[in-house]
């Protein structure tokens, strides 16, 4: 099985819906990247809510961890300083921890947080405040 992913622009909030499924790879996660970033609507500090709810994190090695850093900083003048909510399942949440606590930290001026709920990532997106 293959990672693959949708995504939608969510016109009303003025930010990206990205849902991840199948297992986690730095390749899918490239590729999703990709997309999301040629995508008609996006631009340069754009918001994003990546639901990754349905993404498989058991086989993730530290070389696809580094794969996707790789790509956050060859990238980061097209991605820019906007927000980046990340939905994981509370089942998820201490692997998804984990997985990101290995290797060097993403040095971006993205702002990331991590949230079990849609509608928790949703607000903060939508909330104005630079937090």
């Amino acid at each position: 099985m293959k990672m693959t992913h949708t995504i939608d622009y969510v016109k009303k909030s003025r930010f990206h819906m990205v849902k991840t499924f199948g297992p986690m790879t730095g390749d899918g996660f490239a590729r999703m990247s990709e997309e999301l970033l040629a995508h008609p609507h996006f631009t340069v500090n754009g918001n994003v809510l990546f639901d990754h709810r349905d993404l498989n994190f058991q086989r993730v090695s530290i070389n696809d961890i580094e794969a996707i850093r790789g790509f956050h900083t060859k990238n980061e003048a097209r991605i820019g300083n906007g927000k980046s909510a990340m939905v994981v399942s509370p089942d998820d949440l201490e692997t998804w921890n984990r997985l990101w606590s290995q290797g060097q930290k993403i040095d971006t001026e993205s702002r990331v947080r991590l949230f079990q709920s849609i509608e928790d990532g949703i607000n903060w997106l939508e909330n104005e405040s630079p937090e």
